[in-house]
């Protein structure tokens, strides 16, 4: 039925009233149709954390194979790391969840091949999350040598030649952090 034959009777200015009523609750209407957000997933439109990490520093070339999500700064939300290169750096890159335009951003950067406590032994290294223990947060202190158990996850660098980088949220500076054997 053409939607002029459905207002016959009406006067016109009921008519026009119906329909801009229509207009503005029509996007109301197709909510339930939408995806559901789910925790750990980028909003539809929502900028990815490669783009991100992309915009926040160009010079690196970013691996998006390498993402890995997990909560790394123990709020509760997913975030995100990246690996990437960046002329004589193996550089992670992380991305505070959930991911929006103004998301924080920290850029790590690490030598390799120098030889030196700080760096790795191959630009080859490689990114996973790890399951935090004490050892992993500054300033924890054991309870009678029992590891604490804590929530969060921490990103190892690793390049199977040297010790791993264990990198996590350190909460008295705000900031990541990292350790090595």
């Amino acid at each position: 039925m053409p939607l002029g034959s459905a207002f016959r009777g009406v006067s016109m200015k009921r008519s026009h009233t119906i329909l801009l009523v229509l207009a503005l609750l029509a996007p109301f209407g197709c909510a339930e149709n939408r995806a559901p957000r789910v925790p750990g997933k980028p909003a539809a439109g929502a900028p990815t954390a490669l783009a991100l990490l992309r915009h926040r520093d160009s010079r690196v070339t970013w691996e998006a194979a390498s993402e890995v999500r997990g909560d790394f700064d123990r709020d509760g939300v997913t975030d995100y790391a990246l690996r990437g290169l960046r002329k004589d750096r193996v550089v992670v890159g992380i991305v505070k969840g959930p991911l929006a335009a103004t998301s924080p951003t920290w850029i790590l950067d690490f030598a390799w091949g120098k030889g030196t406590q700080d760096s790795l032994c191959t630009q080859k290294a490689r990114i996973e999350i790890e399951d935090l223990d004490e050892s992993t947060i500054a300033g924890a202190k054991p309870a009678a040598g029992k590891p604490k158990a804590v929530k969060g996850k921490g990103i190892s660098l690793y390049d199977d030649r040297c010790d791993a980088f264990h990198i996590y949220w350190n909460a008295e500076s705000k900031k990541f952090d990292w350790w090595r054997l």
